[in-house]
């Protein structure tokens, strides 16, 4: 799970420099550091942090190259600074003012990545639980993306946070399971994710992720078949409809749900 990312900017140029600090000023949960020490980077960071060093690579963008290319494997964020630094150091600004958008779309892409998403709500899960009344009477907190994906009569399609919380809610049978011993206290733990694992071509698993809301041990579960699979996909979409006025997901991510609640 990644919650903040710290950019480390190695003094390149002094305009590269400044798009990379300044990218940052838009998401809080962005921290930008100008050739920071080691020491200062451990200070910032915590077992959910990223640190993507950034690199100004001196050369135009081929055709199929971007102008940004953030790659969390790697921790790094290129730019291909001479897209905007002319000769003679002279600046497009219409080409800076993309370029640091660009930033800005790369880390936010890394942050609200479905599978980042997904993590994120499998560890705040306590929290959504405590608050499902909140979020249930803020249609903005209700339509959060939860990097879940499900299939309903209409397809596969986006899992809302409070739809889940609400389908946990209504239909304990369902989403409480008891395998691999169920929890500390002996209780039916809730159902807060499963992932279907292809382990190769012919080969598959389903990991299944647990809470219990009594003794609140987590698990993580391998079973070789969940056959509820589809029946919890569907109670989430007949929550999702029945809550459905035709807004669409809401403009508040998953992050600003947890902070806000």
């Amino acid at each position: 799970m990644i919650n903040k990312i710290i950019l480390n900017i190695p003094h390149s140029d002094d305009y590269t420099d400044y798009l990379f600090m300044t990218a940052a000023l838009t998401n809080h949960r962005v921290v930008p550091m100008l050739n920071p020490t080691q020491e200062e980077i451990k200070r910032q960071s915590d077992v959910n942090t990223l640190v993507l060093r950034c690199i100004n690579v001196h050369k135009l963008p081929d055709e199929e190259d971007r102008i940004v290319k953030a790659d969390p494997m790697s921790k790094t964020i290129c730019v291909m600074s001479k897209y905007y630094l002319e000769e003679g150091g002279e600046i497009d600004h219409h080409k800076a003012e993309m370029t640091r958008a660009s930033i800005e779309h790369a880390i936010g892409n890394i942050l609200m990545d479905p599978r980042n998403l997904r993590e994120v709500f499998r560890q705040h899960l306590p929290l959504l639980w405590m608050k499902r009344k909140e979020i249930f009477a803020n249609p903005q907190y209700f339509f959060a993306f939860s990097g879940r994906y499900g299939i309903g009569p209409d397809g596969y399609g986006e899992a809302p946070v409070g739809a889940i919380l609400k389908a946990m809610e209504e239909d304990p049978k369902l989403f409480k399971v008891r395998l691999g011993g169920g929890c500390n206290c002996g209780e039916k733990p809730f159902l807060v994710d499963y992932e279907h694992v292809f382990d190769s071509a012919v080969s598959s698993t389903w990991l299944l992720y647990t809470w219990c809301p009594v003794c609140h041990s987590r698990r993580e579960i391998r079973a070789w078949e969940f056959k509820r699979a589809y029946s919890c996909d569907y109670r989430i979409t007949q929550i999702l409809e029945e809550n459905d006025k035709g807004q669409g997901l809401s403009n508040l991510s998953l992050f600003d749900v947890i902070e806000a609640i």
